[in-house]
C-alpha cells in the first residue's frame, strides 16, 4: 500500500511537472492561440460552406479564410502603425510651420462658441502677440506625444504580429476542425462524463453568436457611420468609425460617438443642415442595434440576450479584449450547468419502515 502511494504521488508530480513545461513553452503563443481558438469557431460555418462549394477541398477553403482575414484584420492595424509612426516626422514640420508662420487672424467661428467662444479668440490674440513663449509652453508636451507616438506604433506593432500569427493558426484549426473536435469531446466526456458533451456545443454556439450578434452588430454599425462621416465630408472618419465600434461592442450608444463630427460640421462650416442630417443618421444607426444585435445573437446559440451582453461586458472589463468571448463562455456554460441540474430527476426517497403496533 505504501510503494502504491508513493509510485502515485511520483506519477502525479511527473504529471504536473510535464503540463507546468507544456504552459510555459505556450506561454509566448497564448494570445494567438486564444484568438485563433475563437476566429476557426466562430468562422466554422462559412469555411464548411466554402468547402463545399469548393469540392470538399478543405486545405483550398483554409487558405481562402486566411487570406481574407489577412485583408481585413491584419493589414489595416499595419497601415494604422506605419501612420501613426509618420505622425512625428507630422509633429517636426508642424512646430517648424508654426516658428515661420505669419500672424493670421482667427477663424470667423471661434468667437461663435457658446461659453467658450470670447476667450478661445482673446486665447487666440494672445498666442499670436507672444508666439515663442508660446511655442515653448508647448515643446514639453511635444516631446512626450513623439515617443509616445513612437510607443504606440510600436505596440501596433507587435498586435500586427500576434494576428498574424493568429491568421495562421486558425487556418490550420480549420484544416484539422473535426479533429480538434473529436479530442475535445473525448477529453471532457473523460473528464466531466458523457453527460457534459453537449457543453462543447454550448461553448461553440457561444462564440458564434458573440461573433455574430456583438462583433456583427458593431461592425455593421462602424461602416454606416464611416459612410455617413463620407458623405459629410467630416475629418479622419475612419478613427471615429472606430470609435462608434467601440461604443458599440460595449453597449454604449452609438450616438455619443458622432458627437465630435456633428460639433465640427455645425461649428467649422457653419452648416447647420449637414451637422442635422448626420446626427439623425447617426441616431438611426444607433437605435439598430435593439433589433439586429438580439436577431443576429439567437442564429448563434439559444441563449437569453442579456446573459450574452453581461458575459461581454463583463469579461472584457475582467479579462480585456479576449473577454469578449470568453465571459460569454463562462456565463453560457454555466447557465447550461443550472439547468441540467434543476432538470436532473431525482432518486426515489427510501419507503419509511412501518409504525410499530401499539402495545
Amino acid at each position: 500500500m505504501r510503494q502504491s502511494l508513493v509510485e502515485r504521488a511520483i506519477g502525479l508530480a511527473l504529471l504536473a511537472l510535464l503540463v507546468w513545461l507544456v504552459l510555459l513553452i505556450l506561454r509566448p503563443f497564448a494570445g494567438a492561440l486564444i484568438w485563433a481558438i475563437v476566429l476557426a469557431v466562430a468562422l466554422w460555418p462559412i469555411f464548411v460552406r466554402l468547402r463545399a462549394a469548393l469540392g470538399g477541398r478543405s486545405g483550398l477553403a483554409a487558405l481562402i479564410v486566411a487570406l481574407a482575414l489577412l485583408a481585413t484584420m491584419v493589414a489595416p492595424i499595419v497601415r494604422l502603425a506605419l501612420d501613426v509612426g509618420g505622425q512625428v516626422e507630422e509633429l517636426v514640420r508642424l512646430g517648424d510651420a508654426l516658428l515661420r508662420a505669419r500672424s493670421a487672424e482667427p477663424p470667423g467661428w471661434l468667437a461663435g462658441l457658446p461659453f467658450l467662444g470670447p476667450w478661445a479668440e482673446a486665447l487666440w490674440a494672445k498666442l499670436d502677440l507672444d508666439r515663442e513663449a508660446a511655442l515653448e509652453a508647448l515643446l514639453p508636451y511635444l516631446r512626450e506625444l513623439a515617443p509616445w507616438l513612437l510607443g504606440l506604433g510600436a505596440g501596433l506593432g507587435r498586435v500586427a504580429l500576434e494576428l498574424l500569427l493568429s491568421v495562421l493558426l486558425t487556418g490550420l484549426f480549420l484544416f484539422y476542425g473535426e479533429l480538434c473536435a473529436l479530442y475535445l469531446r473525448k477529453f471532457v466526456t473523460r473528464v466531466a462524463g458523457a453527460r457534459s458533451e453537449h457543453l462543447v456545443d454550448v461553448a461553440g454556439g457561444t462564440v458564434r453568436a458573440v461573433a455574430l450578434g456583438v462583433v456583427g452588430t458593431a461592425l455593421i454599425q462602424a461602416l454606416l457611420v464611416l459612410a455617413g462621416y463620407l458623405l459629410a465630408e467630416v475629418p479622419a472618419a475612419g478613427l471615429l468609425s472606430l470609435l462608434a465600434f467601440l461604443f458599440s461592442v460595449f453597449h454604449l450608444p452609438v450616438v455619443i460617438s458622432g458627437i465630435p463630427a456633428i460639433a465640427w460640421l455645425f461649428y467649422q462650416k457653419g452648416a447647420s443642415a449637414p451637422a442635422i442630417g448626420l446626427a439623425v443618421w447617426i441616431l438611426s444607426v444607433s437605435l439598430l442595434d435593439n433589433l439586429l444585435r438580439p436577431y443576429l445573437i439567437r442564429q448563434g446559440v439559444r441563449l437569453p440576450v442579456l446573459l450574452i451582453i453581461l458575459g461581454v461586458v463583463g469579461g472584457v472589463i475582467a479579462f480585456g479584449a479576449i473577454g469578449l468571448f470568453f465571459g460569454a463562455v463562462v456565463i453560457a456554460v454555466a447557465h447550461r450547468l443550472l439547468l441540467d441540474w434543476l432538470d436532473e430527476p431525482q432518486p426515489p426517497s427510501a419507503p419509511s419502515p412501518p409504525a410499530a403496533p401499539p402495545c
